[in-house]
């Protein structure tokens, strides 16, 4: 076995796994890879021991953790990608919690009697040994059932908010018992990581949010003292089918987070820089800050009205001022994130809406400029953008273009955000292994930058992870991550960091050289934020539901007959009883006589039979679809040739989780009445925007109040024609009657990619 240097100017073989080159002392890549398959950890054992060559590039270091010997090398192209890899594709976007597929190798690939799937970005550790300093050892994260009972307080209702986040997108993939399964279930301190996915059994009916309850069950004996009551609610009502959603679940949970954030202290440090590079005659790249090291102490009681801010912007290569493009994005972004801390309010949903209107206020502004300068094609210019915002006890990380963020430990890094790219769309599709797309040509390319497009087309992701273990995180153009240098890098420049208090720019510093010795062909841009959380006693949570979108109690289910509650997993409900009605014997002999009964009714017959033709003479004639572009309807417009949508006459059934297309506009004269409210029976303000026809939405909530049905919807995309008037953006999410939302839109299955935009991204 031999692992080359990955410097260019040395390229020394290695014959063992160490942290450095001894040749030249450049940090070395160690690609860890998870082998998963039905059996294959058993065969390997018997077949394959420590130290054997898999498919001349594979050593299995130690079961199950394979390393790639020849990671600058591309793979074996796929054929044909096997059903059970493609969730693992159509997952990528949970790039913070799922591992991508690296390699898979038939049978007679492996040599070992069964296929392989090779996972890259697996739950796995990474540290050097303390007796040989250069000696690198491998471990396996710890799984949830095992660290549960050491983990805190908020780390418990964390892990337990991560799993309710995944849930929905699992389970319209068919691997929700993925969730349900302990062994697959890994964390890293507070992140949570999935080893596998394990796809539902076909025969039985799906998992439900009621098997995620009884499968919590075991683990509230353990819970820490100040959230078990609480968590005994939960889970009763989660197994008694009592949340109406997933999203329910998680608004339920932050709630909880919140409360107990009241006893947490975190330090944060933050600082970046940014280097022209030695081939470069101008940087295009930005930060924010710029070598102005900051850190700031934060409290559970309330936010600081200056929220801490860590920016990186890449003005795109190969077009005209890049760097306007770059320095536009971080002064438009500072200006709007800044006041965001004014608000009273700093819920994850309104940090994500307000991360995606400042991304459109820069995509606007950078677009205008292009379109008053007439510049088009290659010569309008761009940026990609990535930032880190805290807002107790979050940080959020917003994402666009091909600068990255890392999270790393003192034992991990992961990459927890996915290119805007041609590679990771082909892959996202189900077209390629990822690592097989980034070798074709143009790859690399960008499908989306701030100031390209219209904001319509934007889709920056937002994530939210919490603050309450020691961690750092990386941020980065791409002068520093192409050729996998962060991944080479972390652990001997980023994980000393993890729980210390070494000040942040000399490894800035530090950071920008090795990008500049071992790439060298592009500006680097480097930012560092560093969480150092204190932890002191707080409070105890109520046994009860914390937020409305919960059920204020779990009361007991009624057992029919002939069930128990140790019987049958879904317990049968009882039918609710109705008064009984009278039978014939029970009539009054001296009641009205027929004729009498037909003559009373005459009237109201006729008052019936005038209104409905006069109904059919008002009634309007069918309103055609108009303006909305195929790439929406996902169906073959020319074949309908312009038939008319005859409006609907019943409203199907509206579940939550399904995708819906505004088809019907409102009355002539106020084309435009559909609209979000923040709350079921709020008032829509005037100046709310209004959804487009043709804009497509999903249902994540419903709810009745009063004798009414409401629905809580998110808008995933916009029909990309020109607006005329305030739009509700990507994002936007509000609540409208159940009745109107089936009136004025039609339901769609099956869904595109493209129809679901930003509603594929957690």
């Amino acid at each position: 076995m031999v692992i080359y240097c990955t410097n260019p100017t040395c390229r020394a073989g290695i014959s063992q796994p160490v942290g450095r080159c001894p040749a030249c002392q450049t940090p070395l890549l160690h690609r860890l890879l998870l082998a998963v398959g039905d059996g294959v950890a058993k065969e390997l054992e018997a077949a394959r021991p420590t130290g054997t060559l898999v498919a001349k590039r594979y050593l299995v270091w130690k079961h199950p953790v394979w390393l790639d010997t020849r990671p600058d090398q591309p793979i074996a192209a796929v054929d044909t990608i096997p059903p059970e890899v493609m969730p693992y594709l159509r997952l990528s976007s949970f790039i913070q919690h799922i591992p991508r597929p690296y390699d898979y190798l038939p049978s007679a690939t492996s040599g070992l009697g069964r296929d392989v799937l090779l996972l890259e970005a697996a739950p796995l550790s990474l540290t050097q040994s303390a007796t040989a300093p250069e000696a690198m050892q491998v471990q396996v994260l710890p799984a949830l059932s095992q660290a549960w009972a050491g983990g805190t307080a908020l780390q418990q209702i964390n892990w337990l908010r991560q799993i309710a986040l995944l849930w929905p997108a699992l389970a319209e993939e068919k691997v929700a018992s993925t969730l349900l399964a302990p062994e697959t279930l890994r964390v890293d301190h507070a992140l949570l990581r999935v080893a596998r996915l394990v796809g539902d059994p076909p025969q039985n009916p799906p998992p439900t949010l009621a098997s995620l309850g009884r499968c919590w069950q075991p683990w509230v004996a353990q819970a820490q003292p100040t959230v078990q009551a609480y968590l005994g609610w939960l889970t009763t009502a989660l197994s008694q089918g009592s949340f109406p959603s997933a999203l329910a679940l998680v608004l339920e949970l932050e709630e909880a987070i919140q409360t107990l954030a009241a006893g947490l202290t975190v330090t944060v440090e933050w600082d970046a820089d940014t280097d022209q590079g030695p081939s470069r005659s101008r940087n295009e790249d930005a930060c924010f800050p710029h070598r102005q090291a900051q850190k700031q102490v934060l409290l559970g009681k309330g936010n600081p009205e200056s929220l801490p801010l860590l920016l990186v912007c890449d003005g795109i290569g190969g077009h005209e001022q890049g760097n306007v493009a770059s320095q536009t994005a971080i002064q438009v972004l500072t200006t709007a994130l800044q006041s965001l801390g004014q608000q009273g309010d700093l819920s994850p949903s309104t940090v994500a809406q307000g991360l995606h209107q400042a991304m459109v206020q820069v995509n606007t502004a950078i677009a205008s400029r292009n379109n008053d300068e007439q510049r088009s094609a290659r010569a309008r210019m761009g940026t990609t953008a990535v930032l880190a915002l805290v807002h107790f006890p979050y940080v959020s990380v917003a994402h666009l273009g091909d600068s990255r963020a890392y999270r790393v430990s003192d034992r991990t890094a992961y990459q927890i955000t996915l290119d805007d790219d041609v590679a990771s769309r082909e892959a996202r599709l189900g077209y390629a292994l990822y690592q097989e797309a980034t070798h074709m040509a143009g790859g690399g390319a960008l499908v989306q930058a701030l100031g390209i497009h219209d904001s319509a087309h934007l889709y920056p992701t937002v994530q939210h992870f919490l603050v309450d273990d020691p961690c750092v995180l990386l941020l980065c153009s791409d002068g520093l991550s192409d050729y996998d240098r962060v991944e080479a890098l972390w652990l001997h420049v980023l994980a000393p960091l993890v729980g210390h208090s070494d000040p942040l720019p000399p490894t800035v510093q530090r950071l920008i050289q090795w990008a500049n010795e071992l790439n060298g062909h592009d500006n680097a841009t480097v930012g560092l934020m560093r969480f150092l959380p204190q932890a002191t006693p707080g409070p105890t949570l109520p046994a009860h539901a914390l937020t409305s979108l919960a059920p204020a109690a779990a009361p007991p289910p009624r057992e029919t007959p002939g069930t128990s509650a140790s019987g049958p997993a879904m317990t049968t409900l009882a039918a609710p009883t109705t008064p009984p009605q009278p039978g014939p014997a029970s009539r009054r002999k001296g009641g009205w006589p027929w004729w009498a009964l037909v003559a009373g009714a005459l009237p109201t017959l006729l008052l019936v039979a005038g209104a409905g033709w006069a109904y059919s003479r008002w009634r309007p004639q069918p309103v055609a679809l108009q303006g909305v572009s195929p790439w929406l309807l996902g169906v073959d417009t020319e074949a309908l040739g312009g038939s008319a949508l005859a409006p609907m006459s019943t409203a199907p059934a509206i579940a939550v989780g399904t995708f819906w297309q505004r088809s019907v506009a409102g009355l002539a004269s106020q084309p435009d009445l559909l609209s979000l409210s923040s709350a079921p029976a709020a008032p829509v303000p005037p100046s709310q925007p209004a959804i487009p026809v043709g804009s497509i939405l999903k249902v994540v909530d419903q709810r009745r109040v009063g004798n009414q049905d409401w629905v809580f919807l998110q808008v995933c995309a916009l029909p990309p024609s020109p607006a005329t008037a305030p739009q509700a953006q990507p994002g936007r999410q509000g609540w409208i009657r159940a009745s109107t939302l089936a009136a004025q839109a039609t339901r769609l299955n099956p869904v595109t990619p493209n129809q679901r935009g930003v509603c594929s991204i957690p």
